[in-house]
């Protein structure tokens, strides 16, 4: 497996003898309010906490101190006073003067100092510590290896490669979401001081790069991309730090305690009793179903490129030049950081229609563009999203296929925006990929209502008399999603029309079949909605016979309860995409087919393809 994706080390100089340097850096903002200082008071008291051999009573040895001094128009200068033994004189200088020659105002100094001596996985007794960019929080560059998060899988809820892994340090403490708000504080007073949006966006740029770790690369690109959505957020919203950290940061185990993150989705009638379902006797008809998730198809897949490139994603022209035969991508995909060759994709499906002659339907739950997420276009994921359809109808021409959006189809990464917001610039809206799905998918759904799809990319369709297929948008229930700091209540009222169709199931005595893409219950899903969804579980259970999802990568299982028993099971399929260190493979269910009393439930299969370093002759 690759290394984390950070910048190389600089060569450390020899500490200074031990004493207490003080240096001060003014900066200007338009107002610290006192629940900033009481926020930075929080987040420097739990430093003390984390360092108490370096703490004493003595007033002469706080961490941070306050002079507020007049300044003209009616502005404050803040003079953050720092202390040698907390934040290295050393760093302290090498970002001062990064900070200086490019240009930027001290308001990114200073929150690079913040998020620097805030946290606790940075020890700063040693030098090494202090002088090396942290290694990231987001995946993969921060995630572990595929065995270790094996066992990490094991102990704790779900989480797939693209997902955050959080430290336990920064849980336990909360570290990182002080310095979430720490960091979103000072963003807002600049903005309130009428900083320029490119002053702005190039700090975020600074700090992604200089302090959480990230290649430049990534950082230019991704910044950039999702900068307009977060400016039009905090420019047109009254938002809180705490309250926006605490939704977007929910997988860091931060919360918000504003009220509007708290609502209750209205769930019609009163739960029946529990019908028991019998297992079909054998021999019984049976539909076979198969479950397609996470192609992750790169059309810019190169064999014998560089697989070990410092990004998100390699195997590719620009990924750089391979120094041994190692580090060449293989022909068939590779473990590392790569997409699936369009190849690759087409022996698979030419492998599941020969295998599988007799498949009833598909069930394709999302993520259909590959990780360059920095890089992404309109219309590059419109390409893919035409190309990959194409594909999928080419080998499956005369059987259903039931569609599901995923995060990665939209540009940039995530950001679906709330269909009943007004106020949504058209060039930030997710409108142009909706309309290009419900295109796609009226060619591989029968009798699509495009009117959902067209809204926000979910749809209900009865494949047979008593049974129904709903596919839904699981990105308005998926932190990384920013526009759910603007309203996270149930954004586009997709929840209430999924309650509404299963109630509408229920009394017609249909079953139903939930597909989505991101499973709920995961470290990343917005707590309130993910809770409201399984309140629909519970209350649907008769109705409900199966959940089906992708997103993780891996092959598993969630269970859903009602806090006293399980009343059902989603089945997450593993990724057609060896990104990264898995083996593509898909899933084969066997569902309780046409006959009377049908439950409709299922068992599975699951087929993996192991990948060898295969020879352009495919032999």
């Amino acid at each position: 497996m690759t290394k984390p994706r950070v910048s190389s080390p600089t060569k450390t100089k020899e500490r200074q003898p031990k004493e207490y340097q003080l240096t001060t850096v003014p900066m200007v903002i338009s107002s610290l309010t006192e629940t900033f200082r009481k926020m930075l008071d929080k987040a420097f008291q739990a430093l003390e906490q984390t360092n108490p051999q370096k703490m004493d009573n003595n007033d002469n040895l706080k961490i941070i101190q306050w002079n507020i001094d007049g300044f003209k128009n009616k502005a404050q200068t803040l003079r953050l006073v720092l202390i040698r033994d907390n934040i290295d004189i050393v760093l302290f200088q090498k970002l001062l003067s990064r900070t200086e020659r490019s240009g930027l105002s001290p308001v990114t100094f200073v929150t690079l100092l913040a998020l620097a001596g805030a946290s606790p996985a940075r020890p700063v007794q040693q030098q090494e510590a202090l002088e090396q960019p942290p290694t990231p929080l987001l995946a993969p560059a921060g995630a572990p290896p595929p065995w270790a998060s094996i066992l990490e899988r094991l102990h704790g809820p779900s989480l797939g490669p693209e997902d955050h892994w959080p430290s336990s340090n920064h849980a336990k403490d909360g570290v990182w979401c002080l310095e979430c708000a720490l960091a979103l504080k000072f963003l807002q007073a600049e903005l309130a001081a009428g900083v320029a949006y490119e002053t702005l966006v190039e700090e975020a740029i600074d700090i992604c790069f200089t302090t959480v770790g990230y290649s430049e690369l990534y950082c230019r690109g991704f910044i950039s991309m999702v900068a307009p959505i977060a400016y039009h957020i905090l420019s047109t919203n009254n938002v809180t730090a705490s309250d926006a950290c605490g939704e977007v940061l929910t997988s860091q185990g931060c919360t918000s305690s504003s009220p509007s993150r708290q609502w209750t989705l209205t769930i019609q009638g009163q739960k029946p009793p529990v019908q028991p379902i019998l297992p079909p006797d054998d021999g019984a008809p049976r539909l076979k179903v198969l479950q397609l998730a996470d192609t992750h198809m790169d059309p810019l897949y190169q064999p014998g490129s560089l697989a070990v490139c410092s990004e998100q994603l390699c195997c590719r022209n620009d990924s750089g030049v391979p120094e041994n035969e190692e580090d060449r991508a293989w022909y068939w995909g590779d473990y590392r950081y790569c997409g699936s060759p369009r190849w690759m994709l087409e022996d698979m499906l030419s492998h599941i229609k020969l295998t599988h002659p007799d498949i009833d339907y598909v069930m394709w739950t999302g993520d259909v563009v590959p990780h360059n997420v920095w890089s992404t276009t309109k219309e590059f994921n419109l390409q893919l999203v035409r190309e990959t359809n194409q594909m999928i109808q080419d080998f499956f021409p005369s059987i259903p296929v039931f569609p599901v959006v995923g995060n990665h189809e939209m540009s940039p990464l995530d950001q679906f925006t709330n269909p009943d917001d007004s106020d949504t610039p058209e060039e930030l809206s997710a409108d142009w990929l909706y309309q290009e799905l419900a295109r796609q998918w009226s060619r591989l759904v029968p009798q699509l209502d495009n009117s959902t799809v067209t809204r926000a990319a979910y749809y209900s369709v009865l494949l047979q008399p008593g049974f129904r297929i709903i596919s839904f948008n699981s990105m308005f229930g998926y932190s990384s999603n920013l526009w759910l700091v603007e309203d996270s209540q149930d954004p586009g009222e997709e929840l209430a029309w999924l309650e509404e169709q299963l109630n509408r199931a229920e009394a017609s005595g249909e079953l139903v079949h939930l597909l989505g893409h991101v499973p709920p219950g995961i470290l990343e899903a917005e707590r309130t909605w993910s809770r409201e969804f399984n309140r629909i579980v519970v209350r649907y259970e008769n109705t409900i016979r199966g959940l089906f999802y992708g997103h993780t990568h891996f092959d598993e299982l969630e269970i859903f309860h009602d806090g006293e028993r399980p009343v059902g099971v989603a089945y997450i399929a593993p990724s057609q995409t060896p990104w990264y260190g898995l083996n593509p493979a898909y899933r084969i269910y066997y569902v309780d087919g046409d006959r009377e009393n049908s439950t409709r439930v299922w068992n599975s299969n699951t087929e993996r393809s192991g990948m060898c370093n295969a020879s352009d002759s495919r032999q």
